[in-house]
């Protein structure tokens, strides 16, 4: 169709489910989806490519997509994705949040905040607090709370069609803590069956179910990564006072902004910052990175590591320790922070959102 053509079925028919083609033009038709999806936020889109890299899927998503269907088209894959589309505006998500924790570098201890904010926002709110660790091959989230659990985000891979809010509740694992925990796969080559859409599903079950939804994403870029990222409210990126974790903060901020991740909704917490230390200070950071730090984290590092190695939360050893008020103050600003939400444009944009601008039917 042509954006005339588009318009007028808009505007004149009741239309629940759009599929939009990709290919040749991507960026215009991300430009098309952005505008639809605010004018007509009930309706399903469903966007079809053969790209399969991780920005042609993730700006779509961010735009506004529900779904990515890659081509050639497989009629079952396809009837997967109309059924999801469907099910996610039938869900009432609410106030529900999507938080992704990840590390500028190896090591800077994004998985301990992850876990230890997921707790102080379960706490906070007196509302169990969803907890993925989507490291689907090392990831340690389950050991931070000394747990093993029976399923794993590798048995709803395996559920294909079948997975649904029944089916997710019985790999969560809930804690007396309210952190309901989904868990990596048990075994390191499992990882390969894990996919986006499968990342994409449960994050929308979980969004649905849990008013909060932390996710532990590693640093590496794919379809899964992508998906969760295209998702977030917010995401947090965790670096140190050091020059390769500071400047790999800068990159992964740029990456994602090419991406098209809305700047204002990307985070930067400064782990282990030592007030003593004055060759790298806060100032640095934010001047280095051209952007604000969203919060610091004192360095406390024996501690956290003992609490690692215990399986054990930082507040059920030392509830008045420094690292623990740090990310109870991280908690408390996301509670009171309003949920990101995309901009509203109030220039118009090129001949669709000429046409768009009626009320619809």
């Amino acid at each position: 169709h042509t954006p005339e053509e588009l318009a007028e079925v808009l505007g004149n028919e009741s239309v629940h489910l759009l599929f939009l083609n990709l290919d040749p033009d991507p960026d215009g038709v991300v430009k098309v989806i952005d505008e639809v999806s605010n004018r007509y936020p009930d309706l399903a889109l469903i966007a079809l490519s053969e790209r399969t890299d991780p920005q042609s899927i993730l700006a779509p998503m961010r735009a506004g997509c529900d779904q990515f269907v890659c081509k050639p088209i497989d009629a079952a894959d396809l009837g997967l994705a109309v059924t999801r589309a469907a099910s996610k505006h039938l869900m009432n998500q609410g106030k529900s949040r999507s938080l992704c924790i990840t590390g500028a570098s190896g090591g800077v201890g994004s998985t301990s905040i992850a876990c230890n904010l997921a707790l102080e926002l379960a706490q906070l709110t007196d509302r169990v607090c969803a907890l993925v660790d989507l490291d689907l091959e090392f990831g340690g989230v389950a050991l931070n709370f000394d747990c093993e659990p029976r399923y794993t985000i590798h048995d709803l891979a395996a559920a294909g069609a079948g997975l649904d809010r029944t089916v997710l509740s019985s790999a969560v694992m809930s804690l007396e803590c309210k952190v309901a925990i989904l868990s990596r796969p048990a075994l390191v080559e499992q990882h390969h069956e894990v996919t986006g859409e499968t990342v994409q599903r449960i994050i929308q079950l979980l969004m649905a179910q849990y008013e909060n939804v932390v996710i532990d994403v590693p640093r590496q870029h794919d379809a899964r990564t992508a998906t969760a990222l295209a998702t977030a409210d917010l995401i947090f990126i965790v670096c140190q006072p050091q020059v390769p974790s500071i400047r790999n903060t800068k990159r992964y901020c740029e990456a994602l902004i090419r991406m098209g991740v809305p700047d204002e909704r990307i985070k930067i917490i400064l782990n282990r910052e030592d007030r003593r230390n004055t060759r790298i200070t806060v100032t640095n950071v934010t001047d280095t990175i051209n952007k604000p730090v969203f919060a610091t984290i004192p360095n406390d590092y024996q501690f956290v590591a003992r609490s690692i190695d215990f399986g054990q939360p930082i507040s059920s050893l030392d509830k008045d320790n420094p690292v623990r008020t740090a990310i109870r103050r991280i908690a408390r600003d996301i509670i009171c922070e309003p949920k990101a939400k995309a901009e509203e444009t109030t220039e118009k944009r090129g001949l669709l959102s000429r046409l768009l601008s009626r009320q619809p039917a």
